[in-house]
């Protein structure tokens, strides 16, 4: 793999939390439409309907909650993967912490180096050299 390959591969739990929030913005905003469909309910004129308008509200609720559970469970499974990756080949302590925070905790480069007192450049050096000894072909080919 390559190095943008592993970090593409490292990235993968970051971009399933975000795919998660999308989610639950959906659920919001399906939620909020199902609480428009109420007044349909009351027998007030107020146009045409079928009288399926709430069944199938709450039919996509129920859809989209289902495509978050999942989601979450794919992210729970990503992570497990991550931290094990990083758990079992990356043994110095600073790399660890460096690859737990930005891939992990989503933490910006400048946020680590800050709070790991290091300077930026130098957390990008260490980061890089700890990607390249990662060999995360082998952790896929044993699962």
């Amino acid at each position: 793999m390559t190095y943008s390959e592993k970090k593409a591969w490292l990235s993968r739990y970051q971009i399933s939390l975000k795919r998660e929030k999308v989610l639950e913005d959906e659920i919001e905003v399906l939620r909020s439409r199902a609480c428009r469909v109420t007044p349909a309910l009351t027998g007030m004129p107020g146009g045409p309907s079928d009288g399926q308008s709430l069944p199938r509200a709450v039919e996509s609720i129920q859809q989209a909650q289902q495509d978050l559970r999942d989601q979450i469970a794919q992210c729970e499974s990503i992570r497990r993967e991550i931290v094990e990756v990083i758990a079992h080949q990356v043994t110095d302590p600073l790399d660890n912490e460096i690859l737990c925070r930005r891939y992990l905790c989503g933490q910006k480069w400048e946020k680590i180096a800050v709070e790991l007192n290091y300077a930026y450049q130098y957390v990008c050096q260490r980061h890089k050299r700890a990607i390249a000894k990662l060999l995360i072909e082998s952790y896929i080919d044993q699962r």
